[in-house]
């Protein structure tokens, strides 16, 4: 993982560092503003603030600045995919996994690393994310092995169903949000999830298997 930090000037790094740590507290500035509004923080800046709370700790581990604890390093990531999954965020929850696999590799889990990093694999094959794969690639992370196992086969949910409905009907994102009066981004989420759980790499291929399986008439 260390490897990861390209030669650096001691001062360049020193920079890099504390550029960093602005960048984290303007992130808990706007938190902070946030609270004094009437309004909560809601799953995707609560997501947000995991991650960037996870990557300044690998920011300064890398950099061997203030290092912390290589358990806090796996926690930190730990959380931000909890909170992505929550959010219902696949794409980012397994760029976060790619991030706790990498720690958890340079702690010598493998044996809890290597399933975090084949279910990113899935997702980043799934959604032929080339920079994921990318970065997969150098932990020696890719495999040709099918399934995100944490998700596909899992049960679709009401909403799913709705999206996949009119999805089979040909509408677009932004139709079938009009239908259901939510935001397209939240059926992008809603069928990226169903590409994962359907084992799908595409909306034709979520739709036909789908029909195969009886979900669909």
């Amino acid at each position: 993982l260390a490897r990861a930090v390209p030669e650096t000037s001691s001062a360049d790094l020193a920079r890099v560092v504390e550029r960093g740590d602005e960048l984290l507290d303007t992130a808990h500035q706007v938190v902070g503003m946030r609270e004094q509004s009437d309004k909560e923080e809601g799953p995707e800046g609560r997501a947000w603030l995991a991650r960037v709370a996870a990557e300044h700790a690998r920011l300064r581990w890398l950099a061997g600045d203030g290092r912390p604890d290589l358990e806090d390093l796996v926690d930190a990531w730990r959380a931000a995919v909890g909170e992505f999954d929550a959010l219902g965020h696949v794409y980012e929850r397994a760029r976060s996994q790619v991030r706790l696999g990498a720690v958890l590799r340079a702690a010598r889990r493998t044996t809890e690393a290597d399933p975090v990093l084949a279910a990113a694999s899935a997702v980043a094959r799934r959604l032929r994310a080339e920079p994921l794969l990318r970065e997969l690639r150098t932990l020696g992370a890719t495999s040709s092995a099918p399934a995100d196992a944490s998700r596909q086969g899992n049960s679709l949910t009401a909403r799913e169903m709705e999206v996949l409905t009119l999805v089979a009907q040909g509408l677009s994102n932004r139709e079938v949000a009009g239908q259901l009066f939510i935001s397209a981004k939240t059926v992008s989420v809603h069928v990226s999830n169903i590409l994962a759980k359907l084992g799908a790499a595409g909306r034709t291929e979520a739709v036909a298997l789908a029909r195969t399986r009886g979900l669909l008439a």
